[in-house]
């Protein structure tokens, strides 16, 4: 008989307890299993993602198994600098307290991840959690069921079952998990659900980290080099059929180079997908509901459409569709569309460039920018607020293994590659260790009560008191 929900977080909660998590060497033994469930299972692994959402199989290699794998090896080599006590500069006369900051870690930690990416979402955070030396669940989408079944045959095969568990279930068994006090708790999905877990956690003053959504901009300026822009647009927007949270939402481009940018868009097309698209090079959209939701769309913009617009519902397929002519106010650009059909809308002035970005995207997930002039695009990068941001390029931001993404506003709070993992899924414990010497206890009797007075008060003004 399956273990209840009740019963699951009370056995991990024992197990941290137990003090089990606590040896670095037992870490890096639970690492190195998880890199081993990766690359032991690569073929499997392929095979589900491609099952759930069609994901193209380079994309699957890079995007879900190296980068985890990757990620964990970098865990490996800098753990130990990371984790290691931090000493604290601090004014001369509390130099010999020894103050110093601790790593410990928080406890039991949720992991609730998304279907999109369903296995760097899940195990990529997992991994900062066994860095730090906590118990952990990981509950997969059940929009991707074949990898939550597969995670869920392999997780306890590898990693040390009293201590990681996986939950598989609907958005009731979900909501079930957020009852439950935790020492972190991690969401990744949208900004509704998000905002839902933030509550539960409130209720139990759980520390969480949102990674949520956004409708990200990218602006092309007239220094742009277009056909490099348009290939590299291309290319983040219409990855595993536009479901992704750092995709672009729609492109805003100088109206000096605005036709050229969508000939060059269409060039890119023919070269990525010839005259006939086929679907796997694509993806497909995860569900009929989402499918219907991005065709209506679609269908409602008034937008003219340069490539694309067509659908098959039956394969849930939706061919990668730009869309030219598109004013600030159209359908398509009202909510994330996380689906591949890109608007493209045009700027004449920085100041209308800086308020069409400002009203379609503050608070988003990512902002790109293309330049080839780097003050140009330094400077633009301060235009609207986003959670992380790159140059010439869209998406680029994820590649670099340790380097912590994260969201701002809207698009969520908080981040857990790298050592940013270890500060989030670590409690940051100040410690002192005062001195015991009588001639410290001397100088320190000013604190007790037989020493109230105003003589002593004008004595730690004139004393203790910093000047500037």
């Amino acid at each position: 008989m399956s273990k209840t929900i009740s019963e699951v977080v009370a056995e991990l909660n024992t197990s941290f307890l137990s003090g089990k998590t606590l040896e670095i060497a037992w870490r890096k033994e639970q690492l190195k299993s998880l890199w081993r469930l990766i690359d032991e299972n690569e073929s499997k692994i392929h095979d589900a993602i491609t099952g759930d959402i069609g994901k193209p199989a380079v994309q699957i290699q890079v995007l879900e198994i190296l980068l985890v794998k990757n990620d964990i090896a970098f865990y490996l080599e800098k753990m130990d600098e990371w984790l290691a006590p931090e000493s604290v500069e601090v004014p001369s006369p509390f130099e010999n307290w020894a103050p110093t900051i601790y790593k410990r870690p928080k406890g039991t930690c949720l992991i609730i991840g998304t279907w999109n990416y369903p296995i760097t979402l899940t195990l990529l955070p997992l991994a900062a959690v066994i860095a730090c030396g906590n118990t952990g669940i990981i509950k997969p989408s059940e929009l991707a069921p074949q990898t939550a079944s597969l995670l869920e045959d392999l997780l306890p095969k590898y990693l040390d079952p009293t201590c990681f568990k996986i939950v598989n279930g609907d958005k009731d068994v979900a909501l079930e998990l957020l009852q439950y006090p935790y020492g972190h708790l991690l969401f990744t999905g949208g900004t509704v659900i998000g905002k839902q877990a933030m509550q539960s956690a409130a209720k139990h003053l759980t520390p969480v980290t949102l990674e949520l959504g956004g409708k990200n901009s990218v602006l092309v300026t007239e220094k742009a080099d277009i056909e490099l822009a348009a290939k590299r647009i291309a290319w983040g927007k219409f990855a595993i059929a536009g479901q992704t949270c750092f995709a672009p939402n729609q492109v805003i481009v100088h109206e000096s180079v605005y036709e050229l940018f969508i000939e060059a868009l269409k060039g890119v097309n023919k070269e990525f997908y010839g005259d006939v698209i086929e679907p796997h090079r694509v993806g497909k959209i995860v569900n009929k509901v989402h499918w219907k939701r991005i065709m209506t769309l679609l269908e409602s913009s008034k937008g003219e459409i340069v490539f694309g617009g067509k659908g098959d519902a039956e394969n849930r397929f939706i061919e990668p569709t730009v869309m030219k002519d598109v004013e600030a106010d159209d359908s398509l650009l009202q909510t994330e569309i996380f689906g591949p059909i890109l608007p493209v809308l045009k700027y004449s002035t920085d100041v209308e460039g800086k308020k069409l970005l400002r009203s379609l995207s503050t608070g988003a997930l990512g902002f790109f920018v293309f330049s080839d002039d780097i003050e140009q695009a330094t400077d633009i990068l301060t235009w609207t607020s986003a959670g992380t941001a790159a140059i010439n390029d869209v998406m680029g931001q994820i590649a670099p293994t340790g380097l912590p993404f994260e969201g701002v506003g809207d698009s969520g709070m908080g981040s857990y590659r790298g050592k940013s993992g270890i500060d989030t899924f670590s409690h940051r414990q100040s410690v002192v260790n005062v001195p015991t010497a009588q001639a410290f206890e001397d100088m320190s009797a000013w604190k007790y009560p037989g020493m109230e007075s105003l003589e002593t008060v004008k004595f730690l003004k004139d004393n203790m008191e910093a000047k500037i």
